[in-house]
């Protein structure tokens, strides 16, 4: 009996482990896509399902408005990168609060004919937020970009000629398209404010001409920085000197035949720019060169070295395109690795490169893109090298490659960093370029094994766990990357593909993307700050020398409920799960900091998940619970607790100062007189009213000043809500406003002059 109720239990519990596991994965099912899709991918996948199963097309199905309900519902979870998030955690549990969305949907026409009007055309990339900031802001990049919703009419008019735009300079320039549907954040921040919206980047130059393929490619080459080199007798050899480094590409302009317009000459400048100068010779007016040169008419291809008349390759078409494949072909293609050299790389991979390596990984001999073929004369000082994994397949197994192709860069200053943006040319050797200068390393197990990195260590590592496919991530990643610019010669910085090492990042409970954790003296500190370089610095500053006081029993004793009588302490119990709590955190720092040269005042916290029997004696109840303990012969105990609306360290400064003592005197309309205007000591008073939010930020600087200015000035301070009259004579027009006053002269003369408003922004310079 035993044995049969226990083998139901199991039963029942397997069924219901499917169940949630069934359900954790519903979205994507529902979808039909995997869990590393990208924006792009869950888009055409839902168009795909919504023009089959949209209820307008299954008139005889009762349940189909339900089901295309649950179709919409797990596409506006899944396209949106912090719901999604959430919902690859939590489940649907984890959007209940968050997200109402998936109750309507569009005609089936819509989807049909209207909804991701680009998403087909190879020529245009369809950026999202993550990849605007990394691909368009975080270069110099000459980029074309469409803003458009697919419910503009006028946006559906423009399509076919800006798809001709992208043919007309696909190599040339970035043409791209954002769905200001899908991305009306990314749109907002970009000051789009109608459809569809053309702008020129990195000028962010809005285009307002006329929208015809002509005028639209003759605005795009203005852009172009690239220039076409017009030979004569006079500068050829001249010519021929100064940029002897690079082939030429030449066309001689003659009555026997075509040659290259301006357009096309440019666009071929601009598409083989640091690989082949690009030149024109006009035949007519320089018949003795052309003749020189063995040309009448038509263009030529000439080796480095080797721009004469008996060389030369001729090219056989006049479109742009045709004839940069035709020129890349003739350039040597990157060089492959043998064993020997490929084991000499890796096994210099601790102590670093002689040279910088850039290295693309493929699974076979041929068929790769042309244009690799740019890559060793865009990185002159990084070797460039390629490497099949299907003859080394043991050595690429050692660095976990499990995609192709990939690009790692292998560093002389140690290990390697592996490549994850859009594999052209112009992406991969920006990359390397900056990768050489970023002391940040890709870690696998054996830097964790090892004892390199992690709780073991005792170095100090900053650590990013991430998906590829994770939109954060990838916004993160450039962040990170900066960071370890900054700080990379104090902390070791380093990334972990949970893609690639899934159990690496299981062992170390990661269970969502990004995850960072700075691990500092064997202790593990996980990151929950903004994605920006500045934060995650001032994380790593604050670990190392934490400004907050961590109280645990033993301290909480000692340093607060025995402390002296003239002491303040302020005191955040927090749980780590608790996202508020998270929140709080970097900005409960900044407020130590802020703090830390006023006397008598401390700033700690408590771990109530590690104490959670001194939170349970304190009756804490829910977390973040901000406490303040004043300065006090009641109670050492005896607190206040802050319930106010902002978070933020300066309005939590304004509100600790409020209990500390203060040289700022309170002066009303019937002492002003007295106090003030017949005192022979000079006063400085802030004018303020206790609504007025600049008041409360400026409220902890003027205490600050008081103190500075004790025993020389008197301070104080006028309620204008209070003192109206007092408020309206002294002319005070907005707040806080700071006036100077002289004190009575020794003669007797009275008066004092009035030194009128101060803004804000000088408060400083007042003592």
């Amino acid at each position: 009996m035993q044995l049969d109720a226990l083998y139901r239990l199991l039963c029942l519990f397997s069924v219901s482990l499917i169940a949630v596991i069934e359900a954790d994965q519903d979205f994507y099912t529902l979808l039909g896509i995997d869990k590393g899709a990208s924006t792009k991918e869950i888009r055409k996948a839902f168009k795909k399902l919504a023009v089959t199963k949209h209820p307008d097309k299954n008139v005889d199905d009762p349940e189909a408005h339900e089901k295309f309900l649950k179709i919409t519902r797990a596409y506006e979870v899944l396209k949106d990168e912090d719901l999604r998030k959430k919902y690859d955690e939590h489940g649907e549990e984890g959007l209940k609060e968050d997200f109402n969305g998936g109750r309507r949907y569009e005609s089936w026409k819509f989807y049909q004919e209207e909804f991701g009007i680009y998403d087909d055309d190879p020529e245009i990339i369809t950026l999202s937020r993550s990849d605007f900031e990394i691909s368009v802001q975080g270069t110099d990049d000459v980029w074309f970009i469409n803003f458009y919703s697919p419910h503009c009419g006028h946006c559906h008019e423009l399509a076919p000629t800006w798809r001709e735009v992208a043919r007309e300079l696909e190599g040339v320039i970035r043409i791209g398209a954002v769905n200001c549907e899908d991305d009306w954040q990314l749109c907002r921040m970009q000051g789009i404010r109608s459809y569809p919206s053309l702008v020129m980047y990195p000028s962010k130059e809005k285009y307002h001409g006329e929208r015809t393929t002509g005028q639209l490619v003759k605005h795009a080459l203005k852009q172009i920085k690239a220039k076409v080199i017009e030979l004569w007798s006079g500068n050829f050899e001249s010519q021929l000197k100064s940029n002897d480094k690079h082939p030429w590409l030449v066309s001689y302009c003659g009555d026997g035949g075509d040659c290259l317009s301006k357009g096309t000459g440019l666009k071929l400048a601009a598409m083989l720019a640091e690989l082949v100068n690009v030149a024109i010779i006009g035949c007519n007016n320089n018949e003795k060169l052309c003749k020189k040169l063995g040309h009448d008419y038509g263009t030529v291809y000439y080796d480095a070295g080797s721009f004469n008349k008996d060389s030369g390759v001729k090219i056989t078409s006049l479109h742009a395109q045709d004839i940069a494949l035709q020129v890349l072909s003739q350039l040597p293609d990157v060089m492959y690795l043998d064993k020997e050299t490929f084991k000499k790389i890796l096994g210099r991979v601790q102590d670093g490169q002689r040279k910088a390596w850039l290295i693309h990984f493929v699974d076979k001999d041929d068929d790769h893109d042309i244009e690799y073929r740019k890559l060793p004369a865009m990185l002159p000082t990084i070797n460039v090298g390629r490497v099949n994994c299907k003859k080394l397949w043991d050595e690429c197994q050692s660095l976990h490659i499990n995609k192709f192709p990939t690009f790692y860069v292998f560093k002389t200053s140690g290990g390697f960093e592996i490549y994850y943006g859009r594999t052209t040319a112009h992406d991969v050797s920006a990359f390397a370029k900056d990768s050489t200068g970023v002391k940040l390393t890709s870690l696998g197990p054996d830097d964790f094994n090892h004892r390199k990195v992690g709780p073991n260590s005792p170095e100090p590592w900053f650590v990013d766990f991430f998906a590829p496919w994770c939109p954060p991530c990838m916004r993160l990643l450039p962040e990170f990357r900066k960071a370890a610019k900054d700080y990379g010669n104090i902390v070791n910085f380093g990334t972990v593909d949970c893609t690639m090492h899934t159990n690496l990042c299981r062992n170390y409970n990661i269970r969502s993307y990004p995850t960072t954790i700075f691990y500092n003296q064997s202790v593990p500190h996980q990151y929950h700050g903004h994605h920006s370089a500045h934060s995650m610095v001032e994380f790593i500053q604050d670990t190392m020398s934490p400004p907050v006081i961590d109280l645990d029993p033993h301290s909480f004793q000692a340093l607060l409920m025995e402390r002296d009588d003239d002491t303040v302490f302020l005191v955040d119990y927090f749980a780590p799960w608790c996202g508020p709590c998270q929140q709080l955190a970097p900005e409960w720092r900044r407020l130590a900091k802020s703090l830390k040269n006023t006397k008598n005042i401390f700033v700690g916290q408590v771990d109530c998940q590690k104490h959670s029997g001194l939170c349970r004696e304190n009756q804490v109840r829910s977390y973040p619970n901000m406490r303040l303990y004043p300065a006090t012969q009641r109670g050492k105990g005896s607190h206040f607790e802050y319930n106010g609306w902002h978070r933020d360290a300066e309005s939590l400064r304004a509100w600790a100062y409020e209990f500390l003592p203060s040289k700022v005197d309170t002066v009303h309309w019937h002492d002003f007189y007295v106090k003030v205007l017949s005192s022979q000591t000079p006063w400085v008073i802030d004018y303020y009213a206790p609504w007025c939010g600049p008041c409360q930020t400026f409220k902890p600087e003027f205490e600050r000043i008081a103190e500075e200015l004790d025993g020389k000035v008197k301070a104080g301070k006028v309620n204008c809500d209070e003192e109206q009259s007092l408020c309206q004579q002294a002319g005070i027009m907005g707040y806080p406003s700071v006036r100077f006053y002289r004190g009575v002269r020794n003669d007797g003369m009275s008066q004092v002059r009035s030194q009128g408003q101060r803004s804000l922004n000088q408060h400083n310079h007042l003592a």
